[in-house]
């Protein structure tokens, strides 16, 4: 016989359950292992829900957080509401003056055109604009255009004369038809 070494230990398992008979159909390993899987889904789970639950509260201070941030800033901008009104009126202002000037200045027009249009001259259509003039019309004699167009070129009101039309007015009726245009400049000085 073979002696075993004295500090040596035998390792010996006994299973005092009986096994069941049950674990060894289909069903039975198919239940054991969705009860160990299900273990770990379980675990899984829960670790899932307790982190959300912890963010939770980070969310909601950024949450918090960010309404203060947006009701300061509500304030900021109601502060300033008298401002914008104040400058919208005051910009309504100026438009409105703007638009006065304007048509200030297109009745200012009519003494000067009076001053350098000859009496043989028609004006058919009229169109004044704020910063231009055009007109059709006839005059009786070319002598009567000619002092038109070099009254217009040497105003200091008018500028970039451009005569765009002469035609005979025909057989039957002396002088001529035309169309000018040209630039206003109402602030110049005589």
């Amino acid at each position: 016989m073979s002696k075993r070494p004295a500090n040596k230990k035998l390792d010996i398992t006994v299973n005092l359950v009986p096994q069941d008979p049950f674990f060894e159909t289909v069903l039975g390993r198919l239940l054991k292992w969705a009860l160990s899987v299900g273990r770990y889904i379980v675990i899984f789970t829960e670790m899932i829900v307790i982190l959300s639950f912890a963010s939770r509260f980070t969310l909601d201070r950024m949450v918090t957080d960010l309404n203060g941030a947006i009701h300061q800033k509500e304030r900021v901008i109601s502060s300033y509401g008298n401002l914008e009104k104040n400058f919208r009126f005051i910009q309504k202002q100026i438009e409105d003056y703007q638009q006065f000037k304007q048509e200030a200045n297109l009745v200012d027009i009519f003494p000067i055109l009076n001053d350098n249009v000859p009496n043989d001259v028609v004006f058919e259509t009229l169109l004044v604009r704020s910063d231009s003039i055009n007109f059709t019309g006839s005059a009786m004699s070319q002598q009567a255009l000619n002092v038109l167009v070099n009254n217009l070129q040497l105003s200091p009101y008018f500028s970039e004369v451009s005569v765009n039309k002469i035609e005979s007015r025909g057989e039957k009726t002396a002088g001529f038809n035309f169309d000018i245009r040209s630039k206003i400049n109402l602030n110049a000085k005589k």
